[in-house]
């Protein structure tokens, strides 16, 4: 992840990217292949809303379909998924092709989203 927030100019301090990890850190759930640790999830769930603050799949388990089956594992519990993504970062064409549309954007991110309709 560090190296999409600096391909976009954002330097974060250690203290930072403590205080990004632990803001919900409730919420982070791990992602395992074949009992070995391949990344995380973070979401939160309002009603049939949920707004994913971060998808993170190991590099060399990338583009193999994992991203993929967590998001289309989410879209069965809700009708509406929230997402922002770095305009720079590769996730932004996973997205897209899972159905994600851009609702806006700012200097550095998209704000995508998913409809169930």
């Amino acid at each position: 992840m560090v190296e999409h927030l600096e391909r976009e100019g954002i330097y974060l301090t250690e203290h930072q990217h403590n205080i990004r990890l632990m803001d919900n850190f409730v919420a982070y759930q791990l992602i395992y292949a074949n009992k070995k640790l391949i990344g995380a999830v973070k979401f939160t769930q309002k009603s049939a809303e949920i707004e994913l603050m971060q998808l993170q799949i190991a590099p060399e388990y990338q583009g193999k379909g994992y991203g993929s089956a967590v998001i289309n594992r989410l879209k069965t519990r809700v009708a509406k998924i929230k997402l922002t993504v770095l305009k720079h970062n590769p996730a932004f064409h996973l997205y897209q092709q899972l159905g994600f549309v851009v609702t806006g954007d700012d200097q550095f991110e998209y704000h995508m989203q998913w409809n169930e309709n």
